[in-house]
């Protein structure tokens, strides 16, 4: 038996075997195992013999079978999962020193505070940021008769107690793979806690989610099983109302008591259905530790004018980001707002200071002044029209409208897009009226409908062509087969995210809330989606937040391009910069020609780079883009001028 014929299972075990002072070597086509006394007796083996996990080999030359299923594999898994990985593991700084100028570049470049400058007060000084790693065992109950265990982790920075992104937390993981660990040191348990806590929330929110997509192979049986069931006891009742016909009084009577008694089974049966396909799922935490990551710490200032507010920032070289903050009055994971009177965010500043349109907890403001909120009651198909927001009354404070521009259109071509310059639509109640009626027509499921309020061309119309009214949902993180209750709306006074108009709010669905930025195109048609209320930047939003990394199977045919922008884009940076790049995709006059001139991989490649750099996301390469969609590097960079020459991609036009 070759090592590389070995099942994970039985390679599992010889690992265990090591791990517990047992000693084997490869004798043929078996392995000779040496047990320990103990190891011996607990696992009810002898201390010496020949193992395999090929069972004709078990069979023909009498060696004992330990392959997958067996239960002293079982048991040892067990054991390992009950011991728990627990550990504090400490990385060493590198030997390069950062200067005070470096470190302060990468915060202002990273942390946004609005109305505030950030200097420094110190040198920049060596330390370490905890990183709580929360590893787990998620059993998922989809029916009676099936059940999933998945492994399911998470790191979350234990000064915020924020989730770092799956690519930071890869880099970390692998880190402290190479590193020692220090058993030692003895991290204070307040500090742990809070982070342990945020921890397990992620874990079970990410879980919930997970196990309402296995579920959802088990509708049909439950359908069908629950429609059996009703047939039957409806057959029953029509069969008993047929002889209740030319009964007698007496007979009549012990026939309605039959009747009572089929319904009452008959619920007790429907009820039993439910409760066997009831989802349910259990978190078993296996694994701790703290990860003490280098860090260089910054003392800086946050100035406004003559006021001053210390705050301390660390930048982390291993992940080349600046660690998460928090807001130091409410501590909201939110940009920052120097205030006249103190530090802030818009979430606890006060009503004179300018916050973000958001009624529920806005996280950051461009504008200057909040406009009214508009609530929807919750309803069963489409949430109907609320009140209109209450005209603004401080006109003085309110910036002049903007005039439409009366020029002569720009002659364009199929292979060249229009690049003038227009000024952004600043939404109005007119405005505010068409996202009324657009969430209308996303809960009533009616997808043409859009078209009328929809950009063409733009991100938000690719994910309605991707799926239809559940387009935008799935835009901002709803689950599939979820139906919308109600939503707030409000808009910004000043061009956001972009230089556009923008409409925020938060939609309501199953107790949950999920925040959204709708931005409108000059022609006051909406152009895009996006998974938070905050009025940033695209690219700057993805230090703080993550677009939904969940594609479901699209409702059209898609192109070998589409099929791997929504597999590979989706997966590695989200939804959203999926829309972008297909929206850039299909409006390519041919797209048909590019496919005969260049490999489809390198096509998507391409594209997806492009979006995300003139998105503003970190990390756009070309070795990057490349190996995520296993393409060659020089065919990317050779497709890439030919797509620029007909896209016309900018900082303004980032698709």
């Amino acid at each position: 038996m070759s090592l590389a014929r070995r099942s994970p299972a039985f390679t599992f075990w010889l690992d265990y075997l090591d791990a517990r002072g047992g000693l084997w070597e490869q004798s043929g086509d078996t392995v000779l195992a040496v047990l320990p006394d103990q190891l011996a007796a607990t696992h009810d083996l002898p201390e010496s013999a020949l193992i395999t996990d090929d069972p004709d080999i078990a069979r023909e030359d009498g060696a004992l079978f330990l392959g997958a299923g067996h239960p002293e594999i079982d048991k040892a898994a067990e054991a390992i999962v009950g011991e728990g990985d627990v550990a504090v593991v400490t990385m060493a700084h590198s030997a390069k020193p950062m200067s005070t100028e470096d470190v302060l570049a990468r915060v202002r470049d990273q942390v946004p505070i609005e109305h505030g400058r950030i200097d420094a007060t110190a040198t920049p000084i060596r330390t370490h940021r905890p990183v709580l790693r929360l590893g787990a065992l998620v059993s998922h109950t989809v029916s009676a008769e099936e059940t999933f265990t998945e492994v399911a982790e998470c790191l979350v920075d234990g000064a915020s107690r924020v989730a770092l992104p799956e690519d930071a937390a890869a880099r970390v993981r692998n880190a402290a793979a190479a590193a020692n660990g220090e058993p030692g040191r003895k991290p204070r348990t307040t500090d742990l806690v809070p982070a342990l806590a945020a921890a397990h929330q992620l874990l079970d929110e990410a879980a919930a989610v997970r196990g309402q997509a296995l579920a959802a192979g088990a509708d049909a049986e439950r359908a069908e099983e629950i429609a059996r069931a009703t047939d039957y006891y409806a057959a029953a009742l029509a069969a008993i109302d047929k002889r209740r016909t030319d009964a007698d009084q007496r007979r009549t009577a012990l026939l309605d008591s039959r009747a009572q008694a089929t319904l009452a089974e008959r619920d007790r049966r429907l009820a039993e259905i439910t409760e066997k396909y009831r989802h349910g799922h259990a978190l078993r935490p296996y694994r701790l530790q703290l990860i003490d990551v280098p860090a260089w710490r910054l003392a800086t200032d946050v100035r406004r004018g003559d006021r001053r507010w210390p705050v301390a920032f660390d930048y982390l070289p291993l992940l080349g980001a600046v660690a998460p903050t928090r807001c130091p009055n409410c501590q909201a994971h939110v940009p920052l707002v120097a205030a006249k009177t103190h530090l802030g965010c818009a979430t606890c500043l006060p009503a004179a200071t300018p916050t973000p349109p958001t009624p529920i907890t806005p996280a950051s403001s461009a504008a200057g002044k909040p406009p009214a909120t508009q609530k929807a009651p919750p309803r069963p198909a489409s949430p109907p029209p609320g009140r209109a927001p209450a005209p603004t009354t401080d006109r003085a404070r309110r910036p002049p409208q903007v005039e439409r521009q009366h020029r002569a259109p720009v002659a364009r071509t199929a292979r060249t897009p229009v690049a003038e310059p227009v000024r952004p639509a600043l939404p109005g109640k007119a405005e505010e009226r068409k996202v009324v009626n657009f969430w209308n027509q996303v809960g009533a499921g009616e997808h043409r409908r859009l078209g009328r309020l929809v950009a063409p061309d733009s991100p938000l119309a690719a994910l309605v062509r991707l799926y239809g009214a559940a387009g935008p949902l799935y835009g901002i993180g709803v689950p599939a087969g979820v139906t919308p209750t109600g939503f707030t709306c409000g808009n910004y006074d000043q061009p956001v995210a972009g230089e556009r108009g923008g409409t925020a709010g938060v939609l309501e669905a199953r107790r949950n809330e999920y925040p959204y930025l709708l931005l409108w195109s000059p022609d006051r048609l909406l152009d895009e989606i996006f998974p938070y209320s905050a009025p940033w930047h695209l690219g700057r939003a993805t230090w703080f937040c993550q677009p939904p990394k969940v594609a479901p199977a699209p409702r059209i045919d898609l192109d070998p391009v589409a099929a791997l922008l929504l597999t590979n884009t989706t997966a590695h940076h989200g939804l959203t910069f999926t829309a972008r790049a297909l929206a850039a995709w299909w409006r390519l006059p041919n797209s048909d020609d590019l496919l005969t001139r260049f490999d489809p991989a390198a096509l998507a490649a391409a594209v997806d780079r492009a979006i995300r750099y003139w998105s503003g996301a970190p990390q756009a390469t070309y070795p990057e883009a490349a190996k995520a969609f296993h393409a060659d590097e020089a065919a990317v960079r050779k497709v890439n001028p030919v797509l620029q020459k007909q896209l016309q991609l900018s900082s303004t036009r980032n698709w």
